[in-house]
């Protein structure tokens, strides 16, 4: 495999490691720039342990019997 398909490969991986954290605290931008500076070996662990985002407002509970 040549160079040009090395960093191809990993621009990739860093683009699924920012889709994979684009419902986290620092979002898609925040996981591809993350990424891209250590690996996406890294940053994929590291989503593992992130919090999810929270949602602003009230929040409906299914089934609570409210319509």
């Amino acid at each position: 495999m040549d160079t040009l398909g090395l960093i191809l490969l990993y621009l990739v991986l860093c683009l699924v490691a920012g889709i994979a954290g684009r419902n986290r605290r620092i979002g898609f931008w925040g996981f591809l720039f993350s990424s891209i500076c250590f690996t996406p070996i890294i940053t994929l662990l590291f989503l593992y342990c992130a919090a999810p985002r929270k949602v602003d407002g009230p929040r409906r509970r299914l089934g609570s019997g409210q319509a």
